[in-house]
């Protein structure tokens, strides 16, 4: 009577709470997260760019969504189904949530069937049966518990990590369409600089024969003319290099043959000032390094529960038959047993303790690992904004040298037709007009790839349905 009674205590306080089992609440993983080494040599700038109070829903996208047109919509869609990385991500997160279900399953009764039979060769007697086992280990400390726990937190994190992949994905699509672009602008610019060079070449041709011009002017514009197809024949291999990149990206076969367009969309908003800072808490990475925290959190009690005792209840239903006459009548009717046990471990070499001093130096460790991940974060941020402002100035400059240079020659031009110059001279200004224009081009693909890189520092928020 006493142990039916006890038993049904201890069940009763198993299926209430379980005694040692902690929620990771806030407050617990804001204390982890403050007892952090790298955290505590952070020193934050008074001209910090993030804002605690800025609300993130107000944050406008503007600025980012200015670079998409129906073509990139498109590549980026075609990305998130078909390519071959996020496919194979899939999988592992299916892998990942089936783990989770597993590893629920602990707290609950397994049931077997057992059926089995044995012969005794000299006496020719047989014994036959049949049953079912159950038996459940009570989560008294919380050990079950904490395992399933870690594997949902693992859950989220890979989740987490997944919708990285999509957005790294995404961002990759769009680098690698605008650097297909920028590549279409120099061919297009290499390909008229030939042209004019050919036209140059022609008149030469008529001024030599009518003794205005000689054959060193006709041979240094043919020259040009090789070194330029040369360099064009680089550029194209080159942009047929982005193609097959970006219709690897897309799931499509690797052949070249993707168009874009040859113009830059205009970029007409400006860069915010300050960036709220729910923006880099939302950030993917971070949000899996935090999971891993409570997930170390998890294992840590998972740890702690293992040290104590545990019971576990146990019960058959089953059948018994054998040849023998005198054992059918002991056997005729069903069979039913119940039991329990209580384990603890009592010497095991300090095993179970340095397990638990284990996941604590590890729970540790992912917390600077996230601090870190915060870190890089930052950086990524600071980095693109300083990129940005740079191509700014860099462009200006550019912009204005470009101009300079056509003036000078246009003057040049000039001075050959009254024979002041020569068109070696007018050769050397024309490459130089050139190598600033591809400047240029670099220039824009590189801000609106710093602008990506940018938007991916900030957590690319609505990135594909944007």
């Amino acid at each position: 009577m006493y142990k039916k009674l006890i038993v049904l205590g201890v069940l009763s306080l198993s299926l209430s709470s379980c005694i040692g089992y902690k929620e990771p609440t806030k407050e617990n993983m804001d204390q982890l997260k403050e007892k952090s080494e790298i955290v505590s040599h952070l020193q934050i700038p008074d001209d910090w760019i993030f804002d605690r109070k800025t609300d993130a829903d107000s944050f406008s996208y503007e600025w980012i969504t200015d670079l998409k047109d129906q073509q990139l919509e498109a590549l980026i869609n075609e990305g998130m189904q078909y390519n071959a990385d996020i496919i194979i991500a899939r999988e592992k997160l299916n892998q990942v949530e089936l783990a989770m279900e597993i590893a629920g399953s602990d707290l609950y009764p397994s049931v077997s069937a057992v059926a089995n039979t044995s012969n005794n060769l000299v006496s020719e007697t047989q014994l036959r049966r049949l049953a079912l086992k159950a038996s459940w280990e009570i989560d008294l400390w919380g050990k079950n518990k904490s395992s399933q726990m870690a594997s949902t937190s693992n859950y989220f994190s890979a989740k987490h990590q997944n919708i990285l992949l999509h957005q790294s994905i995404a961002g990759m699509i769009a680098k690698a369409y605008f650097l297909n672009i920028a590549g279409n602008i120099q061919e297009d610019k290499i390909e008229s600089y030939i042209q004019k060079s050919k036209d140059l070449e022609k008149l030469y041709t008529l001024q030599k024969k009518v003794g205005t011009a000689n054959a060193l002017d006709i041979s240094n514009i043919s020259a040009e003319i090789i070194s330029l197809e040369e360099y064009l024949e680089k550029v194209k291999n080159a942009n047929i290099q982005s193609r097959r990149s970006l219709e690897l990206l897309t799931g499509k076969y690797p052949e070249g043959k993707l168009m874009t367009q040859s113009f830059f969309n205009p970029v007409n908003n400006d860069i915010p000032e300050s960036f709220p800072l729910q923006l880099l808490e939302n950030r993917s990475d971070i949000q899996a390094s935090h999971f891993q925290i409570e997930k170390a959190f998890y294992e840590v009690q998972q740890a702690k529960a293992a040290r104590l005792p545990s019971i576990s209840i146990s019960s058959s239903l089953g059948t018994a038959g054998s040849n023998v006459e005198s054992l059918n009548s002991l056997f005729s009717n069903p069979l039913l047993k119940v039991g329990s046990g209580l384990v603890s471990p009592l010497f095991n070499n300090g095993k179970l303790k340095k397990n638990v001093e284990i996941k604590d130096s590890q729970q540790k460790q992912i917390v600077e690992e996230y601090s870190k991940t915060v870190l890089n974060a930052l950086n990524e941020v600071e980095s693109s904004l300083a990129n940005l402002h740079s191509i700014e100035k860099q462009s200006s400059y550019n912009t204005k040298a470009i101009n300079e240079l056509k003036n000078n020659i246009s003057l040049t031009q000039k001075q050959i037709k009254v024979g002041a110059n020569n068109s070696f001279v007018l050769i050397r200004k024309q490459r130089d007009l050139l190598k600033n224009e591809m400047n240029l081009i670099n220039l824009d693909l590189q801000y609106r790839i710093e602008r990506i890189n940018l938007y991916m520092a900030l957590g690319a928020e609505h990135f594909i349905s944007s």
